[in-house]
């Protein structure tokens, strides 16, 4: 134990003593999680699907130094299934062994996407975003829009389709794309394109069961409704001005938006 805390010190916060971490390492659950893991994961295919991401990555951006990765087990923390710095990735393979009874005390909406399919897709995306500016501006249009970039260099750069670039499970997208109208009318009629409330977040970006539009049928809608809107307003910028998605990473948002020619539902 002690040559593991002095190999990855990062990993071992010092508010806990070596005592409780032999505990853990003892504890029961903890290793059926880790034999779970062991089972569902061979590092030769992992490895393999991780490299061809990396070349992707190296060959989108010139910066993109590949970082270390460390496989753990974080005790099924699914807000932290994976953590990003400049050098170094921690993916905790415990958040995507798709197991119920592992999950049950997790809501729905977040452990069906605790799978092993959705693995490289979330390291793309955490990747992906550390290479596109974030708006200055707090405007929900931005927001939107900067979403709609990276998802729409993850379908046209990194072989995803629409539906796992955005996240979304088959009754979601379906649901994005037939109240897209809908939902744009709404944003319109309500001002909420140009709003900067953070409250707008939660509402329609932030992920979560469904999008709040303060109606009863929320429940049915899709999730994170914004970046499907983000997306589409990208997409059609980059049909409408015939630009790579490469030349408009760093791109004003509002500008984009402006010569986007966006028709909701097209």
């Amino acid at each position: 134990m002690s040559k593991l805390i002095n190999d990855y010190p990062f990993l071992f916060p010092s508010n806990f003593n070596k005592e409780e971490w032999v505990n853990i390492k003892n504890d029961s659950l903890r290793k059926f999680i880790f034999n779970e893991s062991i089972k569902k994961y061979d590092d030769k295919k992992l490895n393999r699907e991780i490299s061809v991401l990396y070349s992707n990555l190296s060959n989108e951006f010139s910066d993109f130094n590949s970082p270390k990765i460390i496989t753990l087990n974080n005790g099924i923390d699914y807000q932290f299934k994976i953590i990003t710095t400049d050098s170094l990735v921690l993916l905790s393979l415990d958040c995507y062994l798709d197991n119920q009874d592992l999950y049950k005390n997790i809501p729905s909406y977040i452990s069906q996407r605790m799978s092993e399919e959705f693995l490289v897709r979330d390291l793309a995306e955490k990747l992906i975003s550390r290479h596109v500016i974030y708006p200055r501006n707090r405007q929900f249009i931005s927001k939107i829009i900067y979403h709609g970039k990276i998802y729409n260099l993850m379908v046209n750069n990194f072989d995803f389709d629409e539906k796992k670039a955005l996240n979304y499970n088959e009754k979601e997208i379906v649901w994005a794309k037939n109240n897209e109208k809908e939902v744009w009318k709404f944003f319109i009629e309500n001002e909420i394109l140009f709003n900067t409330s953070n409250d707008l977040e939660e509402r329609f970006i932030n992920f979560g069961p469904y999008s709040k539009f303060g109606i009863s049928v929320d429940y049915e809608s899709a999730p994170m409704i914004g970046r499907w809107i983000g997306y589409k307003i990208v997409k059609s910028y980059l049909k409408s001005n015939n630009k790579t998605i490469e030349e408009i990473l760093n791109m004003n948002e509002y500008e984009l938006y402006l010569n986007s020619n966006y028709k909701p539902g097209l």
